[in-house]
């Protein structure tokens, strides 16, 4: 029977500024997870083999494109090794890079994850997964990709902090003001930065379709 999951055991190497291109492991073998499965090498074979040209890049399994995969190296013992390239000339696309690098390069954790299904386990190990059947790779940004926290929700959050944190917090955010975002992002992330000595409102509800409001509560989570 199919099971549906999302594991998040991954580890980027590279990323190429100029071309919005990633290098990394979007899962590691021989390792156990949070969930205790361990993929063995040879579990994603079949499905790259077959469906290479079907799995997409997604930013924290939310079903919108950010990028595609180029490259799949199945053979390497460590993981199942993937070079992506993200959609630049898409906001969503080169948020999400712009994102990922931000956080890797302040010494937050950013990671990939996959999304499908476990096809086959080892019989006489059920924790040892030995066939996957990948839909989709997302680049994650937040400690919880079901998280909705809006913006309201993370100014009141963040006048919870306590001093240093609370600092540490908003010079980050200033940090990724003069980042290579999307002028909407920008125009969020300023907006945010307005209410620092503010209270907060419930008009500045930004809406749902609204990318920047991910970059915001993303890098408030890290810090809880």
């Amino acid at each position: 029977m199919e099971e549906l999951i999302y594991k998040s055991l991954s580890e980027f190497k590279d990323i190429d500024v100029e071309k919005g291109i990633f290098k990394g492991y979007a899962n590691v073998y021989n390792v156990k997870d949070s969930d205790g499965d361990i993929s063995l090498m040879g579990s994603f074979a079949k499905t790259v083999s077959e469906r290479a040209k079907r799995i997409k890049i997604f930013k924290n399994h939310s079903p919108q494109l950010v990028g595609v995969p180029l490259e799949f190296d199945i053979i390497d013992p460590y993981g199942l090794g993937i070079t992506a390239k993200m959609l630049m000339d898409t906001d969503v696309g080169r948020d999400a890079f712009h994102e990922v690098k931000f956080l890797i390069d302040n010494g937050f954790e950013s990671g990939m994850s996959i999304g499908g299904y476990v096809m086959k386990r080892n019989p006489k190990n059920k924790s040892e997964v030995q066939e996957y059947k990948l839909n989709e790779i997302s680049v994650l940004t937040t400690n919880d990709p079901a998280n909705g926290l809006s913006v309201v929700s993370t100014i009141k959050a963040v006048k919870e902090l306590t001093e240093p944190t609370q600092d540490e917090f908003w010079a980050v955010i200033e940090k990724a003001y003069n980042e290579r975002f999307s002028d909407g992002a920008l125009k969020s992330l300023e907006k945010f930065m307005l209410l620092k000595d503010g209270e907060p409102s419930e008009k500045i509800e930004t809406t749902p379709d609204v990318e920047p409001t991910q970059i915001i509560t993303s890098i408030y989570e890290l810090f809880i």
